[in-house]
């Protein structure tokens, strides 16, 4: 009951802050992580329709009704508040319902996709570094200029003792999903930014996507193939006839940005490769 009654009270509070109402396009979508206020959260980011980088967090996704669970490249609206806990410029949290408005397709090589996110990307992680020291930047989009590596770390197949507690609490409200799966396997990139002054950087992996896949191919095909499976995914994004991006974020309170979600539209074919610059 604790989980629901502090629940209530955040709703309470939110329902009297000031909010914002924002039209966001949803381009991260997190995997699912335990919550002791919300038994689980998923971050989600996207880019505001006057052009702001939006963190909203913590979304129940999962416990949501049908017509609320959005998908990447949707243009969703609704209202929202900056937290009192989380001093990130892009951070709000959610308050009320969320309408989807309208899905952006992959059509033409993600064509209309490109146009409204490689706008507002960054030249390196180093920039964006530079900028959380600076402003508080925490979001952002970066093209890897060299992919030296997928690495592949074993984790605990099993949740805590505390997690189990927080991901088995009865819910008075929303749905009841199938229980959250733990993740036994960690993916990241090795990567070195466009530029000579990169250092070489190593980010885990987050996003929903490629989760889900490792574990529907963990039921499928067992553990050893579902590695497999997912390392090749890795390696699909970065591939020659991509161009690949990554979303980039970091974990409150912690400074230190992790690979959020990837953006990899196929390359046009030979003379049709559009130029882009940060100038």
């Amino acid at each position: 009951m604790r989980m629901e009654r502090d629940a209530a009270d955040y709703q309470a509070a939110s329902l009297r802050a000031p909010h914002e109402r924002l039209r966001l396009l949803v381009t991260v979508k997190t995997y699912p992580t335990p919550s002791a206020r919300y038994q689980e959260t998923v971050c989600t980011a996207g880019i505001s329709s006057d052009g702001r980088w939006i963190r909203l967090y913590p979304v129940p996704f999962r416990y949501w009704d049908e017509e609320q669970q959005y998908e990447l490249y949707d243009w969703i609206e609704l209202d929202a508040r900056r937290p009192s806990d989380d001093t990130r410029k892009e951070s709000y949290r959610p308050v009320g319902d969320i309408t989807v408005l309208s899905h952006v397709p992959p059509d033409n090589h993600w064509e209309q996709r490109k146009q409204l996110v490689l706008p507002h990307a960054s030249p390196s992680v180093e920039y964006l570094t530079d900028a959380y020291e600076r402003d508080g930047t925490s979001l952002g989009l970066v093209q890897p200029g060299e992919v030296t590596d997928v690495i592949v770390e074993k984790e605990s197949a099993d949740w805590t003792p505390r997690e189990r507690a927080i991901l088995t609490q009865g819910r008075l409200f929303g749905s009841q999903p199938k229980p959250l799966e733990k993740l036994d396997h960690r993916f990241s990139y090795r990567f070195r930014c466009h530029g000579t002054d990169c250092k070489t950087h190593e980010m885990m992996i987050t996003d929903w996507g490629l989760c889900y896949l490792y574990l529907k191919m963990r039921r499928e095909c067992g553990t050893e193939e579902a590695v497999q499976k997912t390392l090749a995914k890795c390696r699909d994004v970065v591939a020659r006839d991509k161009d690949a991006w990554f979303y980039v974020g970091t974990v409150y309170p912690y400074r230190t940005f992790i690979i959020v979600g990837m953006f990899y539209p196929k390359k046009l074919p030979e003379g049709e490769q559009g130029a882009f610059s940060f100038d």
